[in-house]
């Protein structure tokens, strides 16, 4: 996502991530639709920001967020990294 400066500070690992986030990619334009459905909604609504819109945007990066990190430890487990 971006929050860590590879380029000046390489990990072995960062040759085979991407950004996920760069220009163009799958997030990018997703994120971008949301905002201009967020922007849609906010001016339908006639007002700047909505805590409702914005609280459901909120819940669904931490759902993603969460089911991210499971991932991250189911891929642990599964290969052998950790065991219970």
């Amino acid at each position: 996502n971006d929050s860590l400066d590879l380029k000046n500070y390489p990990v072995a690992e960062s040759k085979y991530v991407e950004n996920e986030f760069s220009k163009g990619s799958f997030c990018d334009e997703a994120y971008e639709r949301i905002y201009n459905a967020n922007r849609r909604l906010c001016e339908r609504l006639g007002v700047d920001e909505d805590k409702d819109v914005e609280s459901i945007i909120g819940e669904l990066l931490d759902v993603g967020r969460h089911l991210a990190l499971k991932m991250y430890d189911y891929g642990a487990i599964f290969s052998g990294a950790q065991t219970q």
